[in-house]
């Protein structure tokens, strides 16, 4: 069995490794170093780098990382010749779709964004990059490799949307049947978790009597605040927010969005949602409902109980020929049709931040801060002829314009 360690420095193989167990480690550089680190507490039997990092992940209001071929490629080849064994983290990154991507805290919360391609020899969507024939090149001078080649894909069809109907998430979670929850009343305020939620979005709803300072013991991650439907402001973890000054009394809603579990460190576990105390000027609020949003998947038919736009089940939905704009958070929605399904690119440029479904999938988290612009629409989920697109906005998208483009824009690198 093998004991893999984070790092191989002395105290991560000290303190991360049983002696019974063989010791192994994980880099990205530097191999003949990290390999004698390791030769230094594991002195017999083979070495293996556990994870060889090719590439990274990205956060949202980041750059896209990316790592030197050249480099990678001769880190690698450094680690083959001393003879070591190598897993290639990643060989394929992937999609963080729905909401399972992670994110990482060390004192700044940093929410990963929704693609993994990690910059890594197979692109997202699946297709070798420079990187993968460095590599297998590099791997060709140590063992055989297939005489096959994998050819790349034709440009990504690019067909075009109309969205033709909206309704705003506070008509949809007041009808009557609403498929998106029920309201559930507490008598103090809940971490989402104690409701069995553990990913997405949840609404928290209380009145109060006057205008004051509302203050949390901590936000987890991202509030909108409204009073009487009307928005007063935004907490956010990452920027530390855990207090806004109310106007005036009224009905309070919070639009409150999980944007994924730390992964790493002393937060793995903690509870997500508004965390108590809620205070208002001070004075504790503990009449609370609170409505878990079902927003795995997502349909024209949930949201308005027909495919038809001229039919809607919610007061203030609208049909239109083409959506100009969105006011968030709403829910748009749309139709496209797609000859044969192939593997597209849904560009969100201009829009504000949310979730995109295809055909009820939750292709996952789009925001305005970037780096990545488009989303993977894996073609498994496409269907011959018509195809469906919701959209749920929690901010504004200033164009309600979709548009599917060539390619993957994974946004700006530092270099």
């Amino acid at each position: 069995m093998l004991a893999r360690t984070t790092r191989p420095t002395d105290q991560m193989l000290s303190d991360g490794s049983l002696p019974e167990l063989h010791k192994t480690a994980s880099f990205g550089s530097r191999s003949v170093e990290r390999l004698a680190k390791l030769r230094e507490h594991q002195p017999t039997g083979p070495l293996m780098c556990a994870e060889f990092w090719n590439g990274w992940f990205d956060h949202w209001g980041a750059h896209h990382h990316t790592t030197s071929v050249e480099q990678s490629a001769a880190d690698l080849d450094e680690l083959l010749a001393a003879g070591a064994s190598v897993n290639l983290y990643m060989l394929h990154g992937g999609t963080n779709f729905g909401f399972t991507n992670g994110a990482n805290d060390k004192g700044v919360y940093q929410a990963t964004v929704t693609s993994y391609d990690y910059d890594a020899p197979l692109s997202e969507s699946g297709e070798p990059t420079e990187k993968f024939w460095a590599f297998r090149d590099v791997i060709a001078k140590y063992a055989p490799v297939p005489a096959e080649k994998p050819e790349a894909s034709a440009p990504a069809p690019t067909p075009s949307v109309s969205l033709d109907r909206v309704v705003s998430l506070r008509s949809a979670v007041q009808a009557s049947s609403s498929a998106l929850g029920a309201w559930s009343p507490f008598g103090h305020l809940p971490a989402l978790d104690e409701l069995g939620h553990y990913r997405g979005f949840a609404v928290y709803k209380a009145a109060v009597g006057s205008g004051g300072v509302l203050s949390f013991a901590e936000v987890r991650d991202r509030a909108q605040v409204f009073l009487d439907g009307a928005p007063v402001g935004v907490l956010s973890r990452d920027h530390h927010d855990s207090a806004i000054v109310l106007p005036t009394g009224g009905v309070l809603e919070i639009l409150v969005e999980d944007q994924g579990r730390v992964n790493y460190g002393e937060r793995i576990g903690e509870h997500k949602g508004l965390i108590g105390p809620a205070l208002l000027d001070g004075v504790e609020i503990t009449e609370w409902e609170v409505l878990p949003l079902a927003l795995d998947s997502l349909t024209i038919e949930v949201l308005f109980g027909t495919t038809e736009p001229e039919e809607h089940g919610a007061a203030d939905a609208t049909a239109a020929s083409h959506l100009s704009s969105i006011a968030g958070p709403a829910f748009a929605a749309g139709t496209f049709t797609i000859d044969a399904p192939a593997d597209l690119f849904l560009s969100t440029a201009g829009w504000g931040k949310g979730n995109v479904y295809v055909n009820g999938f939750n292709l996952g988290r789009y925001w305005s801060r970037g780096p990545q612009t488009t989303l993977y629409v894996p073609a498994p989920i496409l269907r011959v002829g018509v195809n469906e697109i919701v959209i749920f906005e929690t901010l504004t998208a200033a164009s309600a314009r979709i548009s599917f483009v060539p390619s993957a824009n994974l946004g700006h690198t530092d270099f």
